[in-house]
């Protein structure tokens, strides 16, 4: 994969935690900013590409002892090539969608009761601030493998090619 097809993988995927941290943003202050099936379906379509990037290039392959299996001749390697600082502030920003994906998630009702439009849409502001917390935390993880891949190109000189 080229660098450049990277880069732009990885700033869609940055553009997608934005896009679902702002929205998440507004649905904490009580406001649904977007309705949710195209806040979902935009934050899948900037962060799903950059993060299936992320762990195609973050392959690496084994040395040393050879594998049990014939088939497998890469393993995946987490981010280490970022910045310790990097590294903490993806872990903080995962971490925070992570609470905000779960505390939406234990407040979503089984039953909402029938007939009360402010129960209801309160269920939808619960029910998309999850589906926007786990795509954020996904699109966090996106942005930090293809930003080390990207690291370790530049370090190395290197593009490696993948199938």
């Amino acid at each position: 994969m080229s660098r450049r097809l990277l880069l732009l993988l990885d700033v869609l995927c940055l553009a997608g935690v934005a896009w679902c941290a702002t929205l998440i943003a507004g649905l904490l202050g009580g406001r649904t900013l977007v309705a949710t099936g195209a806040a979902v379906t935009v934050a899948a379509l900037l962060v799903l590409p950059g993060f299936t990037a992320g762990i195609l290039t973050n392959r690496r392959a084994l040395r040393g002892r050879r594998p049990q299996s014939w088939f497998i001749r890469d393993v995946w390697a987490p981010p280490v090539d970022l910045p310790r600082a990097g590294l903490i502030a993806a872990g903080a920003v995962l971490l925070a969608f992570w609470v905000a994906g779960i505390s939406a998630f234990t407040s979503i009702s089984d039953n909402p009761r029938t007939g009360d439009r402010v129960a209801a849409d309160e269920q939808a502001r619960h029910q998309q601030r999850f589906a926007l917390g786990v795509l954020g935390g996904v699109g966090v993880g996106g942005t930090a493998m293809a930003a080390s891949t990207l690291v370790r190109q530049r370090r190395t000189g290197t593009v490696r090619r993948t199938a």
